[in-house]
């Protein structure tokens, strides 16, 4: 849902972000004694070199805990170091859990996948009749259709408000598909929502006491708690510093727990993965443990390759041949995930009865995923399970063959939820600039319809889907010195054909150019606030191909709709109230940024109107560089931003000293419908 920059849950779905960390291909050796020690080393490093706070570790191998571990300290106050009971959140891998329910639902004979979800949930209706078709696996396998993530006020700080589960369906009726029921899987967070909403439905319980009694009391799991669990999160929860804040960040509250709003330890999740391993029959059968690693993705668009990918969707898993285990004929599964706080991934074998959890404050689930990968690999060389480690990918220099004119036909402009890019072609060469201001990239033309990056090996490819669409399919490749290697096959990019825009639609659209436009509608204790998803990427300087942004196609002069298949899709609906002119992007308002007004020293206070939507200010030169000291109502915050949008205060996060204005740079206060903010700039 980058069109709406709302935060997002993903399983380890921002390569853009672990890609960026790659460097040079380093291979997987065996010349330490032992993987206790490997996996050790590997925590280390990616606390001292990847920007992780703390991360823990854990391995089960036939019901046994073998290995567990730390690196990084619990909290900087007393730097305590970190124990195998510190609670870490752990994002999307809640959607296992979520997964596991509804099939132990099937195990009794509540809950039938192939079922539309409408038989279960009768007051579930969207704005679009193909919703009648989804059913319940649809909602586990990612291919229902729905747009991604409606998520309001839903990632929050120490807040357990539970609004983005209570108001989901209404939300939804007013939703459309980006895709048929069953065509394309594609990442969809508010489809475990939907399950959390089901299981509560069939079982009459809340999800947090179903998950409780079918799983966590069973497994003697008491360090694995939900948001809306009373325990001192205090003492458990460890700590997340945010680069730019002195202080701890209140604790991490994501309020769709089905969807990402389990705490857990490596030790528990080493636990709950012998249920997904088949090992606890009396709590999930083995007929629906086998039905969970099927090739679900198989069954709609996909990519043309074979072999492991990191992702390749079962029920609930993100990859049922994970890398790099199908090069040892072994098949491996893996769930990952990512709050803005914390990261997680649980690899695990059935095969063996082996499985790992990485859990971290800050960093990645593709960083915890590489180390968990890294780590089996030299247990199962140890063990006698595999006879060698495998090598680290190694590419050739391309050698460059003439583009042909079939090829040469694919030259235009290509887009997916988060960025546009253009593609060109002369002679051998591919070059793809990005929207986005990211360096141009450079493909060389290799034959058989591939294009490969000589600096990356990362290589592309067209191809023609069965919904008539073109798409580039991307196959990454990379390495994180000291901790492992990744690959990672999808259909990145949907091509673009311009559409016709009238004059009078044009000239509305074109007044909105280059603009920005700021969240309004989120509480106080919204993490929106603080990070880049505060506002959409700006309009397009040239809309006359006939789209606002990305995929979203212009209909009219106060509307666009999108066209894309992609995650977190959303579209785009203006209006105007008082002057001011506010966008409505699924589930969230943003008002436009050429309407802020500007912060004076005769000011002097600020109030919220009835409507609750916060209000921003514009840091104008003359008080550049003063101290703006606030006098914030009950329940109320304020924020700061540099030039370049980037928070630098956020009242929230903790109450230091008063933030010093940047040039250039802007305000935000949040509260409720006539709180008043005094403030001076001294």
């Amino acid at each position: 849902m980058k069109q709406s920059k709302l935060p997002i849950l993903r399983a380890s779905f921002l390569l853009v972000v672990i890609f960026s960390m790659l460097g040079c291909m380093t291979a997987l050796t065996k010349s330490e004694p032992s993987f206790h020690e490997r996996a050790q080393q590997i925590a280390d490093t990616i606390v001292q070199d990847y920007g992780v706070n703390s991360v823990q570790y854990a391995i089960i191998d036939k019901g046994t805990i073998i290995i567990s571990g730390s690196s990084g300290v619990f909290s900087k106050d007393g730097k305590r170091a970190v124990s195998a009971d510190d609670i870490y959140g752990i994002g999307s891998t809640s959607k296992m859990f979520a997964t596991a329910s509804a099939m132990v639902l099937r195990d009794r004979g509540l809950l039938d996948l192939d079922h539309p979800v409408t038989a279960y949930l009768p007051e579930f209706t969207m704005a679009d009749p193909r919703y009648a078709d989804i059913t319940v696996r649809m909602l586990l396998n990612h291919s229902s259709g729905l747009y991604g993530s409606t998520f309001a006020n839903t990632f929050l700080f120490n807040d357990a408000d539970t609004f983005a589960h209570d108001t989901l369906l209404a939300k939804l009726a007013s939703q459309r598909l980006k895709a048929a029921p069953g065509e394309m899987s594609e990442y969809c967070n508010d489809g475990f929502t939907l399950i959390e909403i089901l299981v509560e439905r069939i079982s009459g319980m809340s999800y947090t006491e179903f998950i409780s009694q079918t799983f966590l009391q069973p497994l003697g799991m008491s360090n694995t708690k939900t948001p809306q669990w009373d325990f001192d999160k205090d003492a458990r929860l460890a700590r997340v510093y945010i680069p730019g804040f002195d202080c701890a960040a209140p604790h991490d509250t994501v309020n769709v727990l089905a969807t990402g709003g389990l705490y857990s330890t490596a030790e528990d999740l080493c636990s709950f993965a012998q249920v997904l391993m088949g090992a606890k029959p009396e709590i999930l059968s083995e007929e629906s443990v086998l039905m969970m690693q099927q090739e679900e993705y198989r069954k709609g668009l996909w990519i043309d390759e074979q072999g492991d990918n990191l992702f390749a969707y079962g029920l609930g898993w993100d990859s049922v041949h994970s890398y790099p285990f199908g090069t040892y004929g072994i098949q491996a599964f893996t769930k990952g995930g990512d709050t803005l706080m914390y990261h997680s991934s649980l690899l695990a074998i059935p095969e063996y009865q082996i499985a790992m959890a990485v859990v971290s404050s800050r960093g990645s689930s593709a960083v915890n995923y590489i180390f968990a990968a890294t780590v089996l690999q030299e247990l199962l060389l140890e063990k006698g399970l595999i006879s060698q480690l495998k090598s680290p990918w190694i590419f050739d220099a391309p050698y460059p063959l003439a583009i042909p004119d079939g090829l040469r036909v694919h030259a235009g402009i290509y887009t997916n939820n988060m960025s546009t890019i253009v593609i060109e072609m002369e002679g051998s060469a591919l070059t793809m600039t990005h929207g986005d201001n990211r360096p141009q990239e450079t493909y060389v033309h290799t034959g058989d319809g591939y294009f490969q990056n000589p600096e990356t090996g990362d290589r592309l490819k067209f191809v023609q889907k069965e919904d008539g669409q073109i798409y580039i399919q991307m196959t990454s490749y990379g390495a994180l010195p000291g901790v492992g290697e990744l690959v990672a096959i999808e259909l990145k990019y949907q091509k673009l054909e311009p559409v016709p825009v009238s004059d009078k639609v044009l000239e509305a659209w074109s007044k909105r150019a280059g603009l920005r436009y700021f969240v309004a509608s989120e509480k106080p204790s919204s993490q929106t606030y603080f990070n880049k998803d505060v506002c959409t990427p700006p309009l397009g300087s040239d809309l006359s191909y006939g789209y606002a942004f990305g995929g979203i196609r212009i209909v009219d002069e106060h509307t666009a709709v999108n066209t894309l298949k992609f995650r977190d899709a959303t579209d785009w609906v203006f209006e105007s109230h008082e002057g001011v002119e506010y966008l409505y992007a699924s589930d969230m308002v943003y008002v436009r940024e050429d309407s802020f007004l500007d912060l004076t020293s005769q000011l002097g206070s600020c109030v919220i109107g009835e409507d609750g939507l916060a209000r921003y200010f514009l840091v104008e030169a003359d008080i550049a560089g003063k101290t703006l000291v606030v006098d914030i109502p009950a329940g109320a915050a304020f924020a700061v931003y540099d030039s370049d949008n980037a928070c630098v205060y956020f009242s929230t996060i903790c109450f230091a000293a008063p933030p010093v204005l940047p040039p250039g740079g802007k305000v935000v206060f949040i509260g409720a419908p006539g709180d008043v903010f005094g403030f001076i700039m001294e």
